[in-house]
């Protein structure tokens, strides 16, 4: 409990500090938004592939929006030495990964609030019954992307080329995270059933889960790198 406390504490300060300064929400917004329109305009509405174009897409915008939000986060906890603070002071240090993944999921969950029905409108997709199927989808394979993007961006914020780092790091990673989450949406927007999808929401679970004790098992010696 007591970590949990301290985690929620350290989410609440990264999200106040959002509210002020809307940096990371306006960079990954901006970013995501900008290969949606774009796309739409190509887009092969006709195809008789155009589902899986689409969640290529859409977990593609995803990605890259939240490597610049979860990186930039770090980023700036490490330019005004706040890391430092939170080394230094007694919280433990499993609560400091939990906070960033917490802020981190809220960032990222509201820029895909914000692109999801965006991008079902200019894609021209039509979820129906498979809606709630592509919501399911979008929480598992989000967890794990945000707990392993911001275990490695703690890893990458002291590089010099932390900008070129990050990526390099997490895409290997997250590719079976990636696989798994646009198969599950190619399902949930052809209006597949739950049971088709389950193989793939079942390895988003694990992974999610693998990553997440991955960080609370390693964040501690990241730190003290």
């Amino acid at each position: 409990m007591r970590t949990l406390r301290h985690a929620r504490r350290i989410a609440a300060k990264d999200l106040r500090i959002e509210l002020r300064t809307r940096d990371i929400l306006t960079a990954m917004g901006l970013f995501a938004l900008l290969i949606v329109v774009v796309a739409s305009f190509s887009f092969p509405t006709a195809s008789e592939h155009r589902e899986e174009i689409a969640a290529g897409l859409l977990w593609m915008a995803f990605l890259f929006a939240a490597l610049l939000g979860i990186g930039r986060s770090l980023a700036m906890e490490h330019e005004h030495a706040c890391i430092d603070a939170l080394i230094t002071s007694p919280v433990p240090r499993e609560s400091i990964y939990l906070g960033k993944v917490l802020s981190n999921l809220a960032f990222v969950g509201v820029a895909q609030l914000l692109l999801l029905p965006l991008s079902i409108v200019l894609l021209q997709l039509q979820p129906g019954r498979g809606l709630a199927l592509l919501l399911v989808t979008v929480a598992l394979a989000t967890l794990a992307l945000v707990g392993v993007t911001t275990l490695l961006s703690a890893m990458a914020v002291n590089t010099r080329t932390r900008e070129a780092i990050l990526p390099l790091l997490v895409i290997p990673v997250a590719i079976p995270v990636l696989i798994a989450a646009v198969q599950a949406t190619r399902i949930a927007l052809t209006g597949g059933t739950l049971g088709a999808a389950t193989p793939w929401l079942l390895l988003l679970t694990a992974a999610a889960a693998l990553f997440l004790l991955l960080g609370l098992a390693t964040f501690r010696h990241v730190l003290e790198e």
